[in-house]
């Protein structure tokens, strides 16, 4: 016979018709226990008018149930042992199976940390919408994940604060682009404009007393173009100011014309007003401010273009073709030509041309003109200026 831990008596179990039950089967209630022979069992020990021959049945008073199962709990030490001690009001878990508690922090953990990283990359990224979208999202998660879990708020409070940050911070980004675009239209001081000395001004007058001005408003810039009747070339800077219809500075612009020469023409194009992105901006007037002065030779080749001899004709593109010949025996390292287009005696467009190692004789074609849309204008007169002849010094 052997004995578990409390002493309860069993003898070794056997594949009989027993069923496997201790000593040759097991009996009914209320039947007295029998051996291997079937005879009852009888205690060898027993005295004479001692009593019952029934064995005693050990039990264990705390056991709640029989205490041999077969079945151990998950994490035991063996088959058959007891389960550890859960604690009051915990109950076992399936084997494999973490209880709610941690499976709900890691579904939040992963919420929490989701939150934070489109927060950081609605902020890092520079596309306005992409941006914005990102952090609406990342928003969104970070209250979800406060409601599903209301005891780690670190990650979802610090991603909301992120995206609600990036979100202020790229409409003020824009804001103060649109404004600082606004100031760049309408915000020219006077400052911005040169302004000449009394004695350029007094040299300045008596020079353009002899130089003729023309100014044209085309569809796509100002045409400007001057005759020089002084007996010396002349050096033009030129400042043309828009104004709007408050009669704000809008926009300025300078050009110059190297070397007008004496007893000719040059012509320079200005271009009209635009913001930042190259977008046309409607004006109400504009001035020209214009300062003379003589060329010095020393710095810049004499125009020799009054010499030159031009023939020209309206070529099968809609611009003009040009032959032209140089007679003065000079090799120009660059000759500027523009030619302006005319309808009813006002200019509507120009086209530039160079040409580089002029010796003999050159041809050019100018390109015909166009509006604002690339729209072809039709024209009936047009003239060729020649703006300058450019010897490099050695």
């Amino acid at each position: 016979m052997y004995n578990n831990e409390n002493n309860q008596g069993f003898g070794p179990f056997e594949n009989g018709n027993n069923g496997g039950y201790p000593y040759g089967g097991q009996n009914g209630p209320g039947q007295p226990e029998v051996n291997l022979n079937g005879q009852p069992w009888q205690n060898p020990n027993r005295q004479p008018g001692a009593g019952s021959d029934v064995p005693p049945q050990y039990y264990n008073s705390q056991a709640s149930g029989p205490y041999y199962t077969g079945q151990g709990a998950a994490g035991a030490g063996g088959y058959g042992f007891p389960p550890p001690y859960q604690g009051a009001g915990q109950p076992n878990m399936p084997y494999g199976q973490a209880s709610g508690d941690v499976y709900d922090s890691r579904k939040n953990s992963g919420l929490a940390i989701a939150c934070l990283v489109l927060a950081i990359l609605g902020f890092l990224s520079g596309i306005f919408f992409v941006g914005i979208a990102l952090d609406v999202l990342a928003v969104i998660l970070g209250i979800i994940a406060l409601i599903q879990n209301n005891k780690k708020k670190g990650l979802p409070v610090a991603g909301m604060i992120v995206a609600v940050l990036s979100i202020l911070l790229t409409f003020l980004f824009y804001y103060i682009m649109a404004m600082d675009k606004d100031a760049s239209v309408r915000g020219i001081k006077d400052a911005d404009r040169y302004l000449p000395t009394a004695e350029e001004k007094a040299a300045s007058s008596e020079l353009m007393e002899n130089i003729v001005q023309q100014d044209y408003a085309a569809s796509r810039n100002l045409i400007l173009i001057y005759e020089n009747k002084n007996t010396q070339d002349i050096q033009l800077e030129i400042t043309v100011t828009y104004y709007d219809e408050n009669d704000n500075l809008l926009f300025l612009r300078n050009n110059y014309i190297w070397s007008c020469p004496a007893g000719g023409k040059a012509a320079v194009e200005v271009t009209l007003p635009y913001d930042k992105d190259y977008n046309d901006i409607p004006y109400s007037r504009y001035e020209v401010d214009t300062i003379a002065r003589k060329t010095d030779p020393q710095y810049y080749t004499p125009n020799y273009g009054k010499d030159f001899q031009i023939k020209s004709n309206q070529g099968l593109q809609g611009g003009v073709i040009a032959s032209i010949k140089n007679p003065t025996g000079k090799t120009f390292d660059s000759v500027e030509l523009m030619c302006v287009y005319f309808k009813d005696g006002a200019a509507i467009g120009s086209a530039y041309e160079f040409i580089s190692d002029m010796g003999k004789s050159a041809t050019v074609e100018f390109s015909s003109p166009y509006d604002v849309n690339y729209n072809d204008l039709s024209y009936d007169d047009y003239e060729i200026f020649i703006n300058s002849t450019t010897i490099y010094s050695d």
